[in-house]
């Protein structure tokens, strides 16, 4: 593990000019997907900082250091989700982001940050194809770095329920306390990986398509999670402030505005 935490000091410490060639070719060329650096003035971009805030300081305990991104059916917005809640935490004053693509069935993370989606990722570094350190993705936004999830795999519930990938876990979570760790994961209802990784994080985040996604399959997802490490819900597609979410704990919601017309 010693040269992925060298690897990761570069990225957190280094200028683009000293860093090896190796890392600059997978440094970002494009930022476009990102709500949160492209529209910072939108109203779903303040969402995502109201969510940032509530994460970084709780009202009760420490803050969770890693946190999943989930959603009970594919097409909810979880990505999108885990790709701008990452930058938003970066952009912060002192916070330092590990963003995992850990969705090994169809890693999509690559797209919203320039990156070649063919590239080698978490799947080769599971099955010892490659190193870590080579795998890790310098971005635009500062003190954001990504490890893409990689070709897509037929046996991703194995690999991600491995003892390797439950120490990677635990090491960038214990190492760095400016840290945080967000791991964009396969739906819930849809794959069974993602539950066994709900025992390695800190919290989880449930993604919602609002008006779209079956509230029986989102009510199974976030009991799949269960209170302890559910930290809230977020709808996507929904414009007005959420209060409360049933008896689970905090949800919050964003929409675009007549001028905010964007992909979700």
């Amino acid at each position: 593990m010693g040269k992925f935490y060298q690897a990761l000091e570069k990225s957190k410490n280094q200028k683009d000019k000293e860093m090896p060639s190796d890392v600059l070719k997978s440094s970002v060329s494009s930022t476009t997907d990102l709500l949160v650096v492209k529209h910072p003035d939108f109203s779903a971009t303040e969402y995502f900082r109201f969510l940032r805030s509530k994460i970084i300081h709780p009202a009760h305990g420490k803050p969770p250091r890693t946190i999943m991104v989930t959603s009970a059916l594919r097409g909810d917005g979880k990505t999108f989700v885990a790709a701008n809640l990452a930058a938003c935490i970066a952009l912060g004053m002192n916070e330092h982001v590990l963003l995992l693509d850990c969705d090994l069935r169809a890693p999509s993370l690559c797209k919203f940050f320039g990156i070649d989606e063919k590239r080698e990722g978490l799947s080769s570094y599971l099955t010892d194809r490659s190193d870590i350190a080579g795998l890790l993705c310098k971005t635009d936004v500062s003190k954001l770095t990504l490890l893409p999830g990689g070709k897509s795999i037929n046996n991703p519930a194995e690999l991600l329920s491995s003892e390797k990938m439950q120490h990677l876990i635990s090491e960038v979570r214990n190492r760095y306390p400016d840290r945080f760790v967000i791991l964009d994961t396969s739906p819930l209802e849809l794959t069974s990986e993602t539950s066994v990784l709900i025992n390695q994080v800190d919290g989880a985040l449930m993604v919602v398509q609002y008006g779209k996604t079956p509230r029986k399959l989102a009510k199974s997802a976030i009991e799949q999670i269960g209170k302890k490490k559910l930290l809230g819900i977020v709808f996507n597609g929904y414009e007005k402030p959420m209060r409360k979410y049933m008896h689970y704990g905090y949800g919050y919601g964003y929409g675009y505005g007549k001028d905010e017309k964007m992909r979700r």
